[in-house]
């Protein structure tokens, strides 16, 4: 994104060239790629890389990243919860992205069916995670002792209060992916936050990443339960159990 921002291009090793190259690393900032490959198969197990341009079809890419796993016959409650996880986290893409452009960010999704592993990535070009937070004067204090990444994962924590923006996105696709014993990674400017089969890491890179990355990683036979993630979360004021529907 910062290559489209500031006209230049991307180089890969050669060994990710390709890969990258059916993946439409490229058309997604409006470059050539480098190299020719054949054309995407509907019916594979990869949704190549798109870009995120409009906040209404914020839905209609939701399902289409999700429509994978979909094809591959896991179940539709898993599928589900994925496509909920993904709509919160786009929805971040847009409430933080600040851009001149009109690209907010980039998003792709794959299957590998004979390791029963689903993964979505999710990046946007936005302020980064630490910045956002510091716009409300209630985390500031917590910014001083924790890492931004984590602290962003947690209950209810938003830079945004009061202003449309619940905090819940984050934390919804970490409790989805730990309650499922996969994997969170979230890396924003020299930051990092990652979770994995029980194991919890938070530090600083060497390189910095300009604004927000998210991957959510799983094995597609432990199913994905957003309602079990709900039940867990305290109620707000003046809903019982009775208002889930899920």
């Amino acid at each position: 994104m910062a290559m489209r921002r500031n006209g230049g291009n991307i180089k890969l090793p050669d060994s990710l060239t390709r890969y990258a190259a059916r993946m439409k690393l490229w058309e997604s900032i409006d470059r050539p790629p480098p190299v020719d490959v054949s054309a995407y198969n509907p019916a594979g197990r990869f949704h190549p890389i798109e870009p995120l341009i409009d906040q209404n079809t914020v839905d209609d890419t939701s399902d289409s990243l999700v429509e994978i796993f979909r094809r591959a016959g896991i179940a539709e409650g898993a599928v589900d919860s994925a496509r909920t996880a993904v709509m919160e986290l786009l929805g971040n893409c847009f409430a933080h992205a600040e851009t001149n452009s009109g690209l907010h960010g980039l998003a792709c999704a794959q299957y590998w069916a004979n390791g029963d592993m689903a993964q979505i990535a999710i990046c946007d070009s936005g302020v980064g995670i630490r910045y956002s937070l510091t716009q409300n004067d209630a985390l500031l204090s917590d910014l001083v002792r924790e890492n931004a990444c984590e602290l962003a994962t947690k209950y209810s924590i938003t830079g945004k209060p009061g202003r449309g923006h619940s905090g819940y996105g984050l934390t919804l696709a970490r409790d989805l992916m730990e309650r499922s014993n996969g994997t969170i990674f979230v890396v924003s400017h020299e930051e990092y936050f990652y979770s994995s089969q029980g194991v919890i890491e938070a530090g600083h890179l060497g390189v910095p990443l300009q604004g927000t990355l998210v991957i959510l990683e799983w094995n597609t036979k432990t199913p994905l339960n957003l309602a079990e993630v709900y039940r867990a979360w305290p109620l707000p004021e003046g809903m019982n159990d009775d208002d889930y529907f899920l």
